[in-house]
């Protein structure tokens, strides 16, 4: 018989499902006998191999039954095998939960803050009391309740406010006594009194009381202690659905618990309008109800557990092609709402995949794109790479889809899977389940449409009116309201510290040390036991608290992502107490684990519940275990009482009135922004009405007047020139003007100096700078005036301006030298009396920090919170260092006037000058003392304290300083540059013996090298990106430099500039710089050995030279005066070639720039925006750069098309030109986007 071919094998194999035998034999001419045996072999083949899938496909289904459905007949299901037995509350358990509740609410009574605490105390006190909109998101839930406190008839309005949070506090210990009843008591008795339920739930209750954050917050006014009760209530709910759920496992229907879930739902809705914080608090939860009811109902309800995967997988694939999607549609249309380009390592795992979803600033812009007609704000656009085109589309799309996912996946359920047999048999469970959540959800919507609150009482216009909700209307309502919800103004959250998919290992030890702190390391001897207990007596709560714990921790602490300062740790590690009372639940079965322990029964320890000799009366053993509980309870209450003892603390109720104090009547007071400062001042101003005469505003315009506008519709990049507008115009009512800080740029608005008054600073004439300068030195100069007015406005000051001043001090008679037009500046000023001061009988500066009021001493105010120390150490000691500082400038000029005279004018000594240098630097160092104790824990107090001894010269207390400072924070980078700076210092100090150099230099390269380990961004990033990175370029580079001085010895420099001193010509003392500078990178030596070459310098072209090099290293050193006058007297070399004056010209032009002297720096670039070459295209380019700095677009858009039409003939000839070219044509096309969406 003929054999089939190849071929022929082929075709029947894809033929022979739709063809009979007998249509392939004519079409292949075969024998039908020949291909009915193929077909058969085939069929064969095919049946083996589905008998081979089906077994591998049973095999896998079959070892998950086994995890998760064990054989029904071998097996009773899981409410027959873990039954659970409730614990029924009693009499007894509300007496012990009103004991905690006592407990609780007297000891926060007593340590109550007695008046405004620090942060956000004032502006919430403020906002309850006037029911008004507070700082975003507004926090309506919590407005409302503190109000009714605020009718409390006795105590300040603060310390009813306090009191609020003390009650909340107080109220949840109850709530959480009721979880700790009913869980420990759980499968051990049913009613009644026991000694392991009632006493170890009532002494969890207390530790919760006496944990850190829990007392803290219970004595301010602030928004945790409310979101405790409710995140506790919701507990306390769960556990009584959990019990229902398992009572009624055995119904013919399902049960859902409903009532409780509904609840639930509503009581976590409520809870997101008091603080987002509540958020990651649901991952524990919901995880835990779809559990039990999976357990509970699986041996009934589920007969496939493939249904189960399907419908998990197909969710999972539609969320992740859904949030994929909405990441690249916003990616591909430039929308810069959220990320850079790309997926970048400053947002972590967290903030990638759940910010689309949970991020409320994109309906905020929707809602804004459709009140603007069609496009999104230009402040919105970081990055205009592409024309930006009309986003009402994009809008809808954004909005839309959501709601698309969910139709698709009720699409997919309902048409596709619910047709599988398997389905269909399941389907009343997945379906029911399903409604469940949908109730819950309904719930929350309820409990979240408090938010309505804000833009109805915006409305009503109260004097606390945050985000101005009252404006815009329609669509730009929602806008505004969308913005307030998801704290916009506060942008993004994350930071470049921690990795993209992991904590950085400082964040991890950061969360550690949180929890260690709420009841010191002592706590771990509840801890331990409580994980042995709670899985041995109650392992389904046991997993749910340590999984809530964790879930709650890690997932909270990556999405803030904050940097581990301890500064930033102080803020958010409020945030973490919902996490605390996880913790609690564990801490509770440690000590049900003691008071078993010792009862005279060990073996019930390493019993189940259900095995266990039921207990009911309290014995001795019980005793003994509850000393050793108390023992161990007591230091944790000792040690956190000190720091929470808040009854004294009347820190910035005494730093608000000390700032008001300093302010004469009538007078205008710009505050910073700050929270101590600003919120003290609203509370003080608006609630108690103090100082009414004074007009008080913030920098931000956010709590006082609006000042700048709507800053809602402000594109950001203006602020700068409306707050100039606006100060200038306060300057120009004659009404006393006073900051509360030396704002940048007070020389842009006029001639202007700071003068401290105490803890502010008024806006004063320059002119009376020179009487205030006169004072103590009776007698000065013109040319010292010059001096003076250069110092405060950072400019020459002109002739004509110091001839109206001197002029004008004469007609008020405070000054005495001949009237004259034009000064020459030799003349000889005295002086008469003083100006008018604010206060008469506050004469001096002194006298001003003598009348302030600061309650406590250093040791009780070391253990206050960090935002309430931050006062002393910001607010006061760092303005007194200021001062002293200051004074000892004084000194130290009035030194340098006396020359070789042993008296000056005013009849100071040099003895008695020298000593009060003495005495002011030995009151500094005692601040600095004060502030090392008060600020144990702060970083920048080890930051100044360093910096003044470097600006002292004591690198020693510096290298000290800095070293702390890495030990308390290992991610500050300038604290190692500082301190291998310190050592390097050390190394060259003529002091140091030869032998230690080495030794400072190995240690500064030894700091480097840790910086260098510890820069978080080398794996985040990969090794091409890190070499990028300007902070580790810098460390390599100081490395380099540390290397380098360690290959060239002092010894072999100082051989070298001996030789140099003993040839003592231009080109010795040239070379030793260059030497010095290319080998140890030694400035200050190099500047000495550069002046010495200037010094012996024979022709212009070495003065040229030299001169050059010495601007370069003074601006680099920071003494741009030195720069600068080296730079004009070079210039007025006569004969100088053209290259070589505009080679100084562009020198001088670049410094006036990075001094931001725009002015000087355009006069000089001017000059050469004529020529067609190199310097012209750089002249132009610079110039729109500084319009670009100033906010000035237009003229910037006119530069560079004027670059653009003149330059573009050169770019095919000139590289530089041809860059510079590109970057213009950039900015150009960003400028015109820009100005096209500004609404006309």
């Amino acid at each position: 018989m003929a054999k089939l071919s190849h071929l022929e094998k082929e075709y029947i194999k894809a033929n022979h499902k739709n063809k009979t035998a007998e249509e392939l034999s004519k079409k292949l001419e075969k024998d039908k006998e020949l291909i009915e045996e193929y077909i058969k072999e085939l069929q064969n083949r095919q049946s083996k191999k589905n008998n081979k899938n089906e077994k591998k496909e049973n095999k896998a289904i079959n070892t998950i039954k086994k995890m998760f459905f064990e054989d029904k007949e071998k097996s009773e299901p899981i409410y027959k095998k873990y039954s659970i037995k409730p614990y029924r509350l009693s009499k007894i358990d509300f007496i012990f939960a009103s004991i905690s509740f006592l407990f609780a609410f007297f000891l926060y009574l007593f340590t109550l803050t007695p008046s405004l605490s620090a942060g956000d105390n004032g502006e919430l006190t403020t906002a309850a009391y006037f029911l008004g909109v507070g700082h975003a998101p507004g926090y309506p839930f919590y407005t409302l309740m503190s109000k009714l406190f605020t009718y409390v008839p006795f105590g300040n309005i603060a310390w009813r406010t306090n009191l609020f949070s003390g009650t909340c506090a107080a109220i949840s210990t109850i709530f959480f006594y009721l979880i700790m009843a009913k869980v420990l008591g759980q499968n051990r008795i049913e009613r009644g009194f026991s000694p392991v339920v009632q006493i170890p739930a009532l002494l969890s209750s207390i530790v919760f009381t006496i944990s850190d954050n829990m007392w803290a917050q219970a004595t301010m006014a602030e928004v945790y202690s409310l979101n405790i009760l409710q995140i506790a209530s919701m507990l306390l709910i769960l556990v009584y659905w959990y019990e229902a759920v398992w009572k009624h496992a055995n119904d013919n229907i399902a049960y859902y618990g409903s009532k409780y879930l509904m609840a639930f739902g509503f009581l976590y809705g409520v809870a997101l309008a008091n603080h987002h914080v509540t958020l990651p608090f649901a991952f524990a939860p919901l995880l835990f109800i779809g559990i039990v009811l999976f357990l509970v109902n699986k041996d009934r309800y589920i007969e496939h557990i493939e249904t189960s995967f399907i419908s998990i997988f197909v969710f999972l694939f539609l969320l992740f092609i859904g949030g994929f999607g909405y990441y690249r549609f916003i990616m591909n249309y430039e929308a810069y709402l959220y990320f850079p380009v790309g997926v970048s390592s400053n947002d972590s795992i967290f903030s990638i995949l759940f910010k689309p979803f949970s991020d409320m600033n994109i309906m905020s812009d929707i809602f804004t794109a459709l009140a603007n007609g069609s496009y999104l704000r230009p402040d919105m656009i970081q990055n205009l790479k592409a024309p930006f085109y009309p986003t009402l589309y994009k809008g809808m799309f954004l909005v839309l889809w959501s709601l698309f996912l969910v139709l698709i996946w009720c699409l997919v359920y309902r048409y596709f899977l619910c047709k599988i047999d398997k389905f269909n048999k399941d389907n009343d469970f997945i379906t029911g389940i399903s409604i469940e959540y949908y109730k819950m959800l309904l719930m929350l919507a309820v409990g979240v449409i408090i938010y309505a609150y804000m833009p109805i009482r915006a409305r009503a216009l109260p004097p606390l009116n945050w985000g101005q909700l009252n404006e815009p209307s329609g669509w730009e309502n929602l806008s505004y309201l969308f913005s307030m919800i998801h704290r916009k103004q506060y942008g993004t959250s994350g930071n470049d510290i921690a990795a993209i998919f992991i904590l950085h290992p400082e964040q991890v030890s950061a969360l550690i040390n949180i929890f260690k702190t709420q009841l010191t390391s002592l706590g771990l001897l509840f801890l331990i036991p409580g994980l042995f207990q709670i899985f041995k007596k109650n392992k389904f709560i046991g997993i749910f608290s340590v999984f809530g714990l964790l879930s709650f921790s890690i997932s909270l602490m990556a999405y803030t992502n904050p940097p581990p300062s301890v500064r930033t740790l102080s803020f958010v590690e409020v945030f973490f107490l919902p996490a605390t009372l996880y913790m609690m639940v564990i801490i509770g079965f440690g000590i049900q684990w003691y008071i078993e322990y010792f009862n005279g029964n060990i073996k019930n320890v390493f019993k189940n519940p259900s095995k266990e000799k039921i207990i009911n009366a309290f014995k001795g053993g019980h005793a003994l275990s509850l000393i050793v509980v108390l023992i161990i309870i007591i230091p944790i209450f000792i040690n956190n009482l000190s720091r929470n003892n808040n009854s004294k603390d009347y820190s910035n109720h005494d730093y608000s009135y000390n700032m008001m104090n300093s302010i004469p009547d009538n007078a205008i007071f710009a505050t910073e922004g700050g929270d101590n400062q600003v919120f003290g001042l609203v509370y003080y101003t608006m609630v108690e009405r103090r100082r009414p005469d004074l007009k008080i505003y913030d920098q931000k315009g956010n709590v006082f007047e609006r000042i700048y506008g709507n800053l809602m519709k402000t594109d950001g990049r203006w602020l700068g020139d409306i707050s100039d507008a606006v100060d200038k115009d306060f300057i120009n009512t004659g009404r006393p003007y006073y900051m509360a800080w030396r704002r940048d740029g007070l020389q842009r608005l006029g001639d202007y100096y700071f003068k401290a008054y105490g803890l502010v600073f008024k806006v004063q004439p320059i002119k009376y700078a020179l009487v205030d300068e006169l004072e103590f030195f009776k007698l000065l100069t013109i040319n010292d005036y010059k001096e003076i007015a250069k110092e405060h406005l950072k400019r020459d000051y002109e002739d004509s301006k110091i001839a109206s001043d001197i002029n004008a001090l004469l007609d008020e008679g405070l000054i005495s030298v001949q009237r004259k037009n034009i000064y020459n500046g030799n003349e000889e000023i005295e002086f008469i009396k003083m100006y008018e001061l604010p206060f008469p009988e506050l004469k001096t500066e002194k006298d001003y920090w003598n009348t302030y009021i600061m309650q406590g001493t250093e040791e009780e105010i070391s253990n206050y919170d960090f935002l309430t120390r931050e006062i002393f150490i910001s607010s006061y000691s760092l303005a007194k260092i200021d001062m002293y500082n200051r004074k000892i400038k004084i000194y130290n000029k009035l030194l340098e006037y006396m020359g070789n005279r042993n008296e000056a004018r005013n009849g100071i000594t040099k003895n008695e000058a020298n000593e009060k240098i003495e005495e002011l630097k030995k009151l500094k160092r005692e601040e600095e003392d004060k502030m090392l104790k008060i600020g144990f824990d702060m970083s920048n107090v080890y930051f100044a304290v360093g910096n003044q001894a470097i600006i002292d010269g004591n690198y020693e207390r510096a290298a000290i300083m800095y070293e702390e400072l890495i030990k308390l924070e290992k991610l500050i980078y300038p604290a190692y540059f500082n301190l291998a700076a310190s050592y390097e210092y050390l190394a060259r100090a003529k002091e140091t013996p030869y032998e230690k150099e080495a030794e400072y230099l190995n240690k500064a390269k030894e700091v480097l090298e840790s910086a260098e380990k510890t820069f978080h961004r080398g794996r985040d990033i990969g090794d091409a990106a890190r070499e990028q990175n300007q902070t580790y370029q810098q460390i390599k580079q100081f490395t380099q430099r540390i290397e380098a001085q360690l290959r060239t010895p002092k010894s072999q420099v100082e051989a070298m500039k001996e030789q140099a001193t003993i040839e003592n010509s231009f080109e010795s003392y040239s070379a030793y710089a260059n030497y010095v500078y290319q080998n140890r990178q030694d400035i200050e030596e190099t500047i000495w050995a550069k002046n010495e070459a200037k010094n012996r310098a024979k022709n212009t072209e070495q003065i040229f030279s030299v001169n050059k090099d010495l601007a370069i290293l003074y601006a680099n050193t920071g003494d741009i005066d030195s720069s600068v006058n080296i730079l004009n007297e070079t210039l007025k070399i006569p004969n100088l070639k053209k290259e070589d004056k505009s080679s100084l010209e562009f020198d001088l032009a670049n410094i006036y720039l990075n001094q931001k002297m725009y002015n000087q720096a355009t006069d000089i670039y001017s000059k050469y925006t004529n020529e067609l070459n190199q310097d012209g295209a750089f002249a132009l380019y610079a110039i729109g750069h500084m319009y670009i700095e100033q906010n000035k677009v237009t003229e910037a858009l006119n530069i560079y098309n004027d670059f653009k039409s003149r330059m573009s003939p050169l770019t095919s000839t000139n590289q530089l030109i041809a860059n510079l070219y590109q970057d213009v044509e950039s900015r150009r096309v960003q400028i015109m986007q820009y100005l096209a969406s500004m609404p006309r």
